[in-house]
């Protein structure tokens, strides 16, 4: 199996683009998986670059319904035509960013492609896409969920309220024995997710990959360092190995390395795993 890291926050090769978004390209023995897509076409971009051919790929899983890391969709749809998408249900719902002038920017997806013939929305917690691949959502914020949250914000019933994130769905991949878990921006925490998942399936998750939502763009701030010293600290009992990026932050990583030593890895762009 192997992931491949097609768009992040911070690319060291001079021939990679980089962008405030996330990408991986996945390959086991039975398919060939995007997760997520980036703000646009960089993604396709370093996918060139690096001789993958994504009119290959059968299976998208985008994330949850933000532009950051479906904003890339369309651009993908317009050079593959078999794979199918899968994104949960309230995908497609309005959300926004709120600025500290309380002014709101719209962050979600191109509504245009809820109907989209390659376009399938997930109306269940958990649901099986073969043996290897099943998809999870309806986490519950029990603790230590980002405070960055707080300024993320959905349109409900013509109300903007905050957003719960019921849009978010997490991808496990089961292969050779081994479980990964693809959690995207982790929104409804990231220890969360985890504890869930594995309450829910009784699997040992080996490795995971995603950001963790400890830097907010909008304010430009991160978790304070307690907070992220106590999820480093719970990440480290679960023994698996994180792979992260993107919206955990450079300087959140640094500080959690501290803690995790070998057991996280900063997944820059072009980065590649044979797991």
């Amino acid at each position: 199996m192997k992931i491949v890291n097609l768009i992040d926050n911070i690319s060291y090769k001079p021939d990679l683009k980089s962008e405030h978004g996330l990408s991986y390209y996945i390959e086991t023995d039975h398919h060939k998986i995007l997760f997520d897509c980036g703000q646009g076409n960089s993604f396709i971009e370093n996918a060139k670059f690096m001789k993958i051919d994504l009119t290959q790929i059968d299976i998208v899983i985008i994330s949850h319904g933000h532009y950051d890391h479906g904003g890339g969709l369309k651009d993908f749809l317009d050079i593959n035509h078999k794979a199918t998408v899968y994104l949960n249900q309230n995908a497609f719902n309005e959300y926004y960013s709120k600025k500290s002038d309380n002014e709101l920017k719209y962050i979600g997806l191109n509504k245009d492609l809820m109907r989209h013939k390659q376009i399938q929305l997930i109306n269940h917690q958990s649901y099986v896409i073969d043996d290897s691949l099943i998809l999870y959502s309806g986490i519950k914020q029990n603790k230590l969920s980002p405070l960055g949250n707080s300024v993320l914000m959905e349109k409900r019933y013509d109300l903007v309220k905050p957003d719960i994130f019921l849009h978010e769905q997490n991808l496990i991949i089961r292969d050779h024995n081994k479980v990964i878990l693809m959690a995207g921006s982790a929104h409804n925490g990231i220890v969360n997710t985890i504890e869930q998942i594995k309450e829910r399936t009784h699997f040992n998750i080996d490795y995971v990959y995603g950001g963790f939502h400890c830097y907010n763009l909008t304010l430009d701030t991160y978790e304070d360092d307690e907070r992220l010293k106590l999820i480093a600290n719970e990440l480290l009992k679960t023994n698996a190995i994180f792979y992260t990026g993107h919206c955990t932050g450079l300087k959140a990583y640094e500080l959690m390395k501290t803690i995790m030593l070998d057991k996280i890895v900063y997944n820059s762009v072009g980065s590649v795993q044979e797991l």
